[in-house]
């Protein structure tokens, strides 16, 4: 089971790269529910963290691939250089790593802004986030745009 979690994430890193849908059905925690219910705030309380975008209205609007990936602490050999922060990785910007989690948010909203518009418009184009920490366990999360009664443009 150790291997096939990993190899079940680079698989969806790879669906997601090629925006390849319902190729294989991978499992997966989806957070499903109306606009401003409180998606967000679920997979923040199993993160331990504050970092989506907050707001009111719809601020969830493209689905956000979440994948918790546990890291080991580093050991006691003052040789071994392993990172014990927590950090961010995103999808479209696999060469930078974010320590710090107002960052992280600020790059959701970057790239929602990119690929769903300015205003308040909605994609189906997911943004693809892995966070490395110790406190984790290897996880897959996805948080989905509220379902609304009200159209608006776009």
């Amino acid at each position: 089971m150790d291997k096939l979690i990993p190899l079940v994430m680079k698989l969806q890193d790879a669906f997601n790269v090629i925006n390849a849908k319902n190729s294989i059905e991978l499992p997966q925690i989806v957070v499903v529910g109306g606009q401003s219910t409180g998606k967000s705030s679920v997979l923040e309380a199993i993160v331990g963290r504050d970092f989506l975008p907050r707001g009111s209205g719809i601020v969830t609007r493209c689905p956000l691939v979440l994948q918790l990936r546990r890291i080991a602490r580093s050991g006691k050999d003052p040789k071994e250089q392993a990172d014990d922060r927590e950090y961010g990785e995103f999808l479209h910007r696999p060469q930078d790593k974010f320590y710090d989690f107002d960052d992280i948010r600020s790059e959701i909203q970057a790239q929602t802004n990119k690929v769903a518009g300015a205003t308040k418009g909605v994609s189906h184009t997911p943004i693809g986030l892995t966070i490395y920490s110790g406190k984790l366990v290897d996880l897959t999360l996805v948080d989905l745009p509220g379902m609304t009664k009200v159209p608006v443009q776009g």
